[in-house]
């Protein structure tokens, strides 16, 4: 079964900062990536895409009882290519995310922690986003009740936090279970956000060594 492209990406819609301030912040952001250096051998990269766009923006304002503002709102960004490791079917991504200020960074960073799982959760289980994964899985594919789980803080020392959405499914009568791992890392200053997602299944996981080693990294650089 392929791996499930998806990613619980840091949701935007329209900044408002200049387009000279926001160039600078963007290449800003780039410097905190991981790149491919980082990973072991037999890893090889993939252009990122994000066609697909942003789903269950409006239920997760709707849940959370949030301005839809908040959930569309678009900082300066950088994205990491994919990472893969093919003959296990594995999968990295990362984001980092600029803020003006700490108050919004604050409102961003609450959006992808364990206050509003349960939100995250819901708009998984809509039939707009369990037919966008049956998709990514095949003509076929059934896909059960989604859950997700809490993980320990990745980076003690910076605000951080870190959860995974288990994807039960049964495609051409293989069942398995896809896991979508997502570790949000804010720099010292709160200002700076990185975004790392694992796309793994339960078949084969992606390293906890190399987990821990891409939060270290991802630490280093945002400061």
């Amino acid at each position: 079964m392929a791996a499930i492209v998806i990613t619980v990406a840091m949701l935007g819609g329209a900044g408002s900062a200049s387009t000279a301030s926001r160039k600078a912040d963007v290449a800003l952001a780039r410097r905190a990536l991981v790149v491919l250096s980082d990973f072991p051998s037999g890893w090889t990269t993939s252009p990122y895409s994000n066609s697909g766009g942003s789903p269950g923006l409006k239920q997760i304002a709707a849940c959370l009882h949030i301005p839809l503002s908040v959930v569309n709102y678009n900082p300066p960004e950088a994205d990491s290519p994919n990472f893969n490791e093919t003959a296990l079917n594995l999968q990295v991504q990362d984001s980092v995310d600029v803020f003006p200020n700490v108050k919004i960074a604050t409102q961003q960073f609450n959006l992808l922690s364990g206050k509003s799982l349960g939100c995250v959760t819901e708009v998984f289980n809509s039939s707009a986003i369990k037919a966008m994964l049956t998709r990514e899985i095949g003509k076929g594919a059934k896909v059960g009740t989604i859950t997700a789980s809490s993980l320990p803080s990745p980076a003690p020392d910076n605000e951080s936090d870190a959860f995974v959405i288990h994807i039960p499914a049964t495609y051409r009568g293989v069942t398995l279970t896809v896991e979508i791992e997502t570790v949000t890392i804010m720099s010292k200053s709160k200002t700076e956000g990185a975004q790392l997602n694992f796309n793994y299944s339960s078949f084969s996981k992606v390293p906890s060594s190399l987990i821990s080693h891409l939060e270290a990294v991802t630490v280093v650089r945002l400061g």
